[in-house]
């Protein structure tokens, strides 16, 4: 079931489309990690699917819903950029008065569920401008869970926090995906922390949609690949097929294939050679993560 569907969706600023045409699908159950480089887009599009911004062109779905429709509205916990903490309360109090504004009855029991949850203490009486940054991010995660949502919209949580605080958030946000079973959509320009608990990746350049991919499919695409340039790539592909039986390769610009079975190299060249198939590179290779989503993102810079 999509949980959230773009349809189109875009957003322009003067005479720059932020969002263009976006074709967007999240999944039930998903971690779905939304990545691109900064100013790509990636902020305007969760603002647009949680109403915080008005689409120029495309439509979006929540549930099958529309975006400012009552039932999809209670049914999303939204954390945008920073979240809007009063300094001067304790946690705790901070729930409340939100939980106020929501017209939650007797949110008491809520409120300490959601404080255990987030690793924060009940009885802690601390104020918030006293909190780390990890406490700040982790209390602006409970206030999106005020209400029991189905879908968690979290943009950078992870933004600025040091390795412990990035390690209790991963840990947060896991939990409450196999415990609570949220979908949590979830912005990040940290690649090696998305790739530990995502499920599902989209990659956005430039407003547009580059690719959309499961963990599971990037991980076929980031193991050990055969590279061969060759003037003659597509009867060299077929050749391959049918005399080393591979099914698992990809035809790149310039000439180029990468082959991403286990191959022998030297029985490659005797093939191609026999075809009078001219090889002028062949090497083994691996692709990182981040090499990837950099090339997707259209070359160098940061997520």
């Amino acid at each position: 079931m999509a949980v959230i569907q773009t349809m189109g969706l875009s957003k322009r600023y003067k005479d720059k489309w932020a969002v263009d045409h976006l074709e967007l699908r999240v999944e039930q159950g998903d971690i779905y990690g939304f990545i691109g480089q900064n100013g790509a887009g990636k902020s305007t599009t969760l603002k647009l699917l949680c109403g915080l911004a008005k689409p120029t062109l495309g439509e979006s779905a929540i549930f099958g819903k529309p975006v400012r429709d009552a039932v999809a509205c209670r049914r999303m916990g939204v954390l945008i950029e920073q979240p809007g903490l009063y300094p001067d309360l304790s946690g705790r109090e901070n729930l409340r008065l939100y939980a106020a504004l929501l017209g939650l009855v007797n949110p008491n029991r809520q409120v300490n569920e959601i404080l255990e949850t987030v690793g924060l203490s009940p009885t802690e009486k601390k104020l918030v401008k006293h909190y780390s940054m990890g406490m700040k991010q982790r209390l602006g995660v409970g206030l999106a869970l005020l209400g029991g949502p189905d879908l968690l919209l979290l943009d950078e949580p992870i933004n600025g926090l040091d390795p412990e605080g990035i390690r209790e958030m991963r840990e947060l946000m896991l939990r409450l995906n196999r415990e609570r079973g949220l979908t949590i959509l979830i912005s990040s320009h940290i690649l090696g922390e998305l790739s530990k608990i995502a499920t599902r990746y989209g990659i956005i350049h430039q407003g547009r949609m580059v690719e959309q991919i499961t963990a599971g499919e990037l991980e076929q695409k980031c193991t050990d690949y055969l590279h061969l340039r060759t003037d003659q790539p597509q009867k060299a592909a077929a050749l391959l097929e049918r005399e080393l039986h591979i099914t698992r390769w990809e035809m790149r610009p310039e000439g180029e294939l990468q082959i991403y079975e286990t191959v022998n190299a030297g029985a490659v060249g005797q093939i191609l050679a026999r075809a009078g198939i001219a090889v002028a590179e062949m090497g083994l290779h691996r692709q990182e993560l981040e090499d990837y989503f950099l090339e997707r993102m259209g070359g160098n810079g940061h997520a």
